[in-house]
This record gives structure tokens, sequence and C-alpha cells, in this order.
């Protein structure tokens, strides 16, 4: 299988075009662009133009970077792309984006925004690039998500640490929280606060604290409350010293009652 693949100069600098190239090769992608294809002494743009509507030509693809975008040589070869598309059977002639992070929805070309562009920060890029080839739908990635989201911010103040852990729902409500972390860590608060906030609201309810238990092979310590965590309020713990490797979260059935069921365990 093969593709043109159009791009601006400028953006093999420093080789970022020459490894592209390189990676789709090397998954059986024979990828043609000017510097391989051009013959010297030759009009350009007709030769450019006879590659992207050559019958062995399956696919066009697009580099957009801001340095593309601001390319009219580039805007050019997507005009004969998208005649070449026009002029094809059932239109099924592809037309790939392949989108650099950084580049904004708004600034790719129409042609371009209402096909599904491939991100190159997606671990499964080429893949997709395949599947367009293949005109198939890219094979599933399956990402295991945890049923809580969790997110950890690091402070340091001269040669002490802070690790402030928040947790929260994804969709649904759980009243009466409880968070363990590894025994004997150094909880210096917990509690609820808005979502993002990193702050821990006042007023808290059904504190739980001093709890202690085995989670699979560890020794855990466990607090709680009983103000709700919801997609907009997350429970937050702080510890003294460096990250733990682990948090675990669940829910008991009453204000100060034990998790119930199997706590979730978030590893950083």
């Amino acid at each position: 299988m093969s593709l043109w693949l159009t791009y601006a100069w400028k953006d093999n600098d420093e080789g970022n075009f020459d490894y592209l190239v390189q990676e789709l090769n090397a998954v059986g992608i024979e990828t043609r662009y000017d510097k391989v294809a051009i013959i010297p002494g030759q009009r350009l743009w007709d030769q450019i133009a006879n590659h992207i509507s050559a019958a062995d030509t399956q696919a066009w693809a697009y580099l957009i970077t801001p340095n593309s975008l601001a390319s009219q040589p580039c805007l050019e070869e997507l005009a004969y792309a998208i005649n070449r598309m026009l002029g094809s059977k059932n239109g099924q002639f592809p037309l790939i984006g392949l989108v650099v992070p950084g580049v904004c929805f708004d600034d790719i070309p129409v042609s371009l925004k209402v096909r599904l562009c491939v991100s190159l920060s997606n671990l499964n890029w080429k893949d997709q690039v395949r599947a367009a080839l293949e005109l198939r739908p890219p094979a599933l990635v399956n990402n295991q998500q945890n049923q809580y989201i969790y997110s950890v911010t690091d402070e340091f103040n001269g040669t002490s640490q802070t690790t402030t852990i928040e947790i929260r729902t994804r969709f649904n409500e759980v009243h009466y929280w409880r968070v363990a972390v590894p025994r004997g860590s150094n909880i210096l608060n917990f509690g609820t606060g808005p979502a993002g906030g990193g702050q821990i609201g006042m007023a808290q309810f059904n504190v739980v604290q001093g709890i202690q238990g085995d989670l699979d092979e560890y020794a855990i310590d466990v607090v709680g409350g009983g103000g709700p965590v919801t997609p907009g309020t997350s429970a937050f713990i702080i510890l003294e010293g460096a990250r733990p490797p682990f948090v675990a979260f669940g829910n008991a059935v009453e204000a100060f009652g034990l998790p119930v069921g199997s706590m979730e365990i978030g590893r950083f």
C-alpha cells in the first residue's frame, strides 16, 4: 500500500518528517513525497499532480503543522488531492490529516475537518493510517479505565515536601467515602472540596480516622467522611513527604462504618 505525503520542508529541520516516513514505511506503508519522487529538471507541479493522481497511489496524507498550514505549496497539493478524491469511485480516495499536538481544530482545512483526522499524539496512529488505506475502522485499543479519577500534586517548600491526592467520581455520588493509604503515612489533612481546586472545605461531616486494616498484601490506614464525593466535589488527602505508591478509594454504607466491598487501588 502507498500514499503521497504532503508536508512543509521546515518541518524536517530536526528530522521530524523523516521520522514520520520511517515509521510509516516500517508498518508496510510506502510513503512517497517530493524529494524521493520528483525528477530534477522537469516541471514540478505536473509531476506532483501526476503522483497524486496515479492509480497506484492509494491515499493522500497531509502533515498538519503551523508551518504546513501557512504553506501555499501544501495547499496546492491539497487541491490536487481533493480533485483526485472527487474523481474516484464513490469518493473513496482517502484524505488523511496527520495532526501534530498544538494545532487548533479551527485552523484545519474544511475538506479535512469533515474527515476523521489522525492525531500523532495517539499511540495507535500508525494503525489508524493503515485502516484508512484499507478502508476499515481502526482496531479498538482497550484502554481500561479506573472507576474513579485520581490526580496528584507534589509541593516542595525548601527541604519539605507534601503530596495532595484528589479523587472524584465519574458519574455517581459516594456519600460515605473512604480513602486508604499505606500504613504509617503521615496524613496532614483530608476532606472534600471543589473538584480541581485543591482546597478542602471548612465544614466536614461524619469524619472517620484511625481505622487500620489490610488491602491485598498492604497494611493500610483509612480515613473518610460523609460529605458526598461527586464529579464536581472531590475527596482530598494531604500527606507529608513523597507520593505513596498507591491510594485506595471506596465507600461505606453508614456514616462511621468500614469500607464495604473491594476498594479500588489507584497507582502513581
